[in-house]
């Protein structure tokens, strides 16, 4: 039928963990009996490659490292023993094992005695268990598993589960390990609306798909797992329907790609936009690609067509990529302060269309459309960076100071921005808090280390974000969120190609009446222990952080910002945010 099987033996995850190996009797019988399946599938013509085991890894999670040599020697007996059964299939030693780090873990001279298979098969669950899709948009899957001379696979390339009946995120992960709330928070849980998880964990499958096709020319197949959670009801033929994500892995997958690698997900009206575009020629007749056009356009969410373009792509020969960076004209006419829109791209060969893709954007107006949020505020900045351009670029005025002027009171302000203090002494903190106390609206943006030192009482601590590309709103209905939409603190736009960044640090704080809970993050995890609920509670605080908040001191009010506002200039989001923040601290 044209499927290739790898086949997978018994007693899945044996010698797991820290665990004693058992006794020779009962791996006698494993063996055997996995070599006994060798032997009566063997010419079977669909079986591809025999894979020892499902996910064993006590290579990586014995803490024992002589009784984890002594387990790599017995898989390893038992891989020369497939051999003998079948010499004309590759082996791989472990669902999930990666030669390079055996070989880092016990040295060179011990793996050149054991025989660990022909095949590297590196199980991932991107923005599930491990970082963000964005890490691997410059070729990170490759860079950090390929062992020269071993084919690089994936047997479980994942994003997470929606049930298969709603489409809310899978209920173990969603209230035992909480994985969706580092996704979209609390849009996750049931009283929500199904279709935001349904969309976000379908954009993060179809753009790692995406991703690895562009950037892992050595890799030699991923298996996107798990297709049943693609479908709604998938057990019934009369019922199933697609859920985004089948429809993002539908374009992910198309033989020849044409594919859009793109950063920051806010752009302005009218800027330049010169994404990288890529064509991946998997033709499935092996056709070198010529005479292509790339045609661009954008349109809003009715279909309406905002701007468009075309442009020659380049020859491209079969099983290679190649890209070009079009200039995309980014409409400068808004039916809305941000417009939500999408970038459809096509190529053409000899006029007829063989790959077609699209990626939602959202357009804001000019920034200095947001001056009225801020025009007749007497604004006081202390920075030692240059936080300057931030502020102009959402037409606010201010004044520069120190803080030890403004706590002196040669000065009247309706607001003082305090920002990026390099290195802040206890003499500085004293004063913010003495500022605040006096009646001050004071806005701290990037300074968590300031901010513990002035109210130790209330933040206990901070911590730089894994990534920090995706922020959660702890309180939608506040106005601080004004004219922004829950799943809007995500991904802002640099126009540089690198981790678009929404937040700096996240930063651990006791509850309490003074404290309000305005915006957080959730480093992405992977399975959280509900067996001991006090270390559970306490991962928890670990991995998750407050990006914005308020301290009530007296008559005046502390916010306290981690937020990645120094994107306001190339961002309309992070300058809506700020803007909003500038106008309700007043």
């Amino acid at each position: 039928m044209g499927i290739a099987i790898s086949f997978e033996g018994t007693w899945s995850w044996l010698m797991i963990h820290s665990t004693p190996i058992p006794d020779q009797a009962i791996l006698d019988l494993w063996a055997d009996e996995w070599i006994d399946l060798i032997k009566k599938y063997r010419n079977h013509p669909s079986v591809c490659f025999w894979t020892v085991n499902n996910e064993m890894k006590f290579y990586d999670l014995d803490a024992d490292t002589e009784r984890a040599k002594q387990k790599m020697e017995i898989i390893s007996d038992v891989v020369k023993r497939m051999r003998e059964a079948d010499p004309t299939r590759p082996i791989c030693f472990d669902s999930n094992y990666l030669h390079r780090k055996a070989v880092n873990r016990f040295g060179a001279d011990f793996m050149a005695n054991i025989d660990d298979g022909d095949i590297d098969d590196n199980h991932a669950y991107y923005n599930w268990y491990d970082y963000s899709v964005f890490r691997f948009f410059d070729g990170l899957f490759q860079d950090e598993n390929k062992w020269p001379g071993r084919p690089l696979i994936s047997q479980e390339m994942s994003t997470g589960y929606p049930n298969g009946e709603t489409g809310h995120p899978t209920r173990s992960y969603q209230l035992i390990h909480q994985n969706p709330y580092s996704l979209i928070g609390y849009e996750a849980y049931d009283w929500a609306d199904p279709q935001q998880f349904l969309d976000v964990q379908g954009f993060i499958t179809g753009e790692l798909a995406e991703a690895l096709r562009r950037t892992c020319p050595q890799g030699a197949g991923v298996m996107h797992f798990s297709y049943m959670t693609w479908f709604r009801q998938c057990y019934d033929a009369h019922s199933i329907q697609p859920y985004p994500a089948y429809y993002a892995m539908q374009r992910a997958m198309q033989p020849v790609l044409v594919s859009a690698e793109i950063w920051g997900r806010h752009l302005y009206a009218g800027q330049d936009f010169s994404p990288r575009v890529y064509v991946v020629n998997d033709d499935t007749d092996g056709q070198n690609l010529k005479d292509l056009r790339l045609s661009w356009s954008i349109t809003d969410k009715s279909g309406r067509l905002l701007s468009q373009g075309t442009q020659d792509f380049p020859d491209v020969e079969y099983y290679q990529r190649k890209y070009i960076t079009p200039r995309i004209d980014v409409p400068a006419n808004l039916s809305a302060e941000l417009q939500r829109a999408s970038l459809n791209l096509k190529l053409s060969q000899d006029g007829k269309v063989i790959s077609a893709n699209q990626y939602d954007l959202t357009i804001g107006a000019a920034p200095e459309s947001l001056a009225t949020l801020t025009e007749g505020k007497k604004v006081m900045l202390v920075s030692d960076a240059a936080s300057a351009p931030s502020l102009d670029a959402i037409g606010a005025s201010y004044e520069v100071s120190s803080l030890e002027s403004l706590e002196k009171g040669k000065a009247k302000y309706d607001l003082v921005v305090v920002s990026d203090i390099a290195a802040p002494t206890e003499a500085q903190a004293q004063a913010l808090r003495r500022l605040v106390h006096s009646g001050a609206k004071v806005m701290l943006l990037n300074n968590p280390e300031l901010a513990q030192m002035a109210y130790p009482e209330h933040i206990t601590g901070w911590a730089k974000p894994t990534e920090g590309d995706i922020v959660v709103m702890e309180r939608p209905e506040d106005q601080v969120f004004s004219g922004l939409s829950p799943l809007d603190l995500r991904y802002f736009n640099n126009n540089k190609r690198e981790m678009p960044t929404a937040c700096n640090a996240m930063i651990h704080c006791n509850r309490s009446p003074q404290v309000t809970e305005l915006a957080s993050h959730m480093r992405i995890h992977s399975y959280l222990d509900d067996s001991d609920l006090d270390a559970r509670a306490k991962r928890i605080q670990e991995l998750r952080g407050l990006t914005l908040l308020t301290i009530d001191d007296g008559p005046g009010t502390l916010l306290v910002s981690t937020m990645a506002t120094e994107k306001a200039p190339t961002d309309p989001i992070a300058a809506r945010l700020l803007a909003n923040m500038i106008n309700l601290n007043k």
